[in-house]
């Protein structure tokens, strides 16, 4: 398993726990927003960072590190050779979170029959006939998949909505929000235009944080539970 991006240490990658992130490189979506486009179209400047690196580093953390989180890019695009890193990983005893734009179901049930995930971040980008937007028309439908049987068990799943003008307003949020109210948590994350995949995407003029506030607020009273919570500017 080769990794493109590693965060050696983070303290708010897993709920609660001390992390080491790592990154691959490759993604079937084109989110305009998205603040990693260098891991979208795998640059060739990315380093290579071999899967075997990792897990004597592991080795070596073993009672300091809690968690390993693998974000990207799409890191189901790798299951293959993902699925025996994480094999390795648990047997050390870390937990395991990958993040996903929930588009690969059969990656998905694989590595969630196997029991080898402790915490999913799924990525809910839209209304699910929306998707066109984010070029994942082709998945819409693998995505809904995912996520009602992500919800199935709501500890093991956060809900992450990344918050574009373009694309998001309290309408458009709301009717989320009741498709994936059966969440413990819904994390909004306000757009960044300072690097994003679409050059259209630098002109935009991301919605103040006390608006989202406001937003979060209302749709929480309207589904009678605290779901949404906003995630700092990044």
């Amino acid at each position: 398993m080769i990794f493109r991006g590693w965060q050696k240490v983070s303290y708010i990658e897993y709920p609660g726990k001390i992390a080491t992130v790592l990154f691959t490189g490759g993604c079937n979506f084109r989110c305009p927003y998205c603040h990693n486009p260098e891991l979208v179209f795998l640059e060739e400047s990315l380093p290579q960072i071999h899967g075997r690196d990792v897990l004597e580093f592991l080795k070596r953390r073993i009672g300091m590190i809690d968690a390993v989180c693998i974000t990207g890019g799409e890191p189901l695009i790798h299951t293959p050779h993902l699925f025996p890193f994480l094999e390795q990983a648990k047997q050390m005893g870390f937990l395991i979170k990958i993040d996903t734009n929930a588009s690969l179901d059969q990656p998905f049930h694989q590595i969630s029959q196997a029991g080898l995930v402790d915490l999913w971040g799924i990525d809910f980008k839209l209304p699910f006939p929306l998707y066109k937007k984010v070029l994942g028309e082709k998945w819409h439908k693998n995505c809904q998949l995912v996520l009602d049987q992500a919800l199935k068990k709501p500890d093991q799943v956060e809900i992450r909505t990344t918050i574009y003008p373009p694309f998001h307003d309290e309408k458009i949020l709301l009717e989320m929000a009741e498709k994936c109210s059966s969440a413990n948590r819904w994390y909004w994350q306000n757009f960044n235009p300072q690097k994003t995949l679409s050059d259209e995407a630098h002109t935009v003029s991301p919605y103040a944080p006390s608006l989202l506030s406001q937003w979060g607020d209302q749709i929480n009273k309207q589904i009678q539970k605290d779901l949404i919570i906003i995630r700092p500017f990044f």
